[in-house]
């Protein structure tokens, strides 16, 4: 009888300890992807910011292009921070960020989305925009226009 009590025990901790190394391992997966989107988008938004265009479109790809890049002169990526991928439906598929432009007039700093790609490569980087935000730096259409596929954003 008790060796039946200490077989039982075992199997229960056996399954027990099975069930945590599970989860341990697919949130550490999570973890690591959410890294390298993290990564990856801060390459490509460091590229933005010291205005290399090639290693920028290399971090991003089609259809972004040098032409696309150059129209947003003479407004400038002057800060970015608080890059976070997110976790959602099963994939870690997007995130956001705040990015900080600068032209003529005062630094505009916008809260932005983020969609990732194959490769957890920067897909689309919109930046959201109060009224009051677009009417300080306007080239903000333009960003949304080159990075997002809409200027409206």
């Amino acid at each position: 009888m008790k060796i039946i009590g200490r077989v039982g025990a075992f199997i229960v901790l056996f399954i027990l300890l099975a069930w945590i190394v599970l989860l341990v391992g697919y949130y550490g997966k999570v973890e690591l992807l959410k890294f390298k989107a993290e990564r990856n988008t801060e390459h490509f938004l460091k590229a933005i910011e010291r205005q290399d265009y090639d290693e920028t479109i290399q971090w991003f790809g089609e259809p972004l292009d040098r032409e696309s890049l150059q129209k947003l002169q003479p407004m400038r990526l002057v800060k970015y921070s608080g890059i976070k991928a997110e976790f959602d439906d099963g994939c870690v598929c997007s995130g956001h960020a705040k990015l900080t432009f600068q032209s003529d007039g005062p630094a505009v700093t916008v809260d932005a989305v983020f969609v990732l790609r194959e490769g957890y490569r920067s897909g689309q980087i919109c930046a959201g925009a109060t009224n009051e935000q677009r009417e300080v730096l306007p080239q903000l259409a333009e960003w949304n226009k080159s990075m997002c596929g809409n200027g409206s954003f």
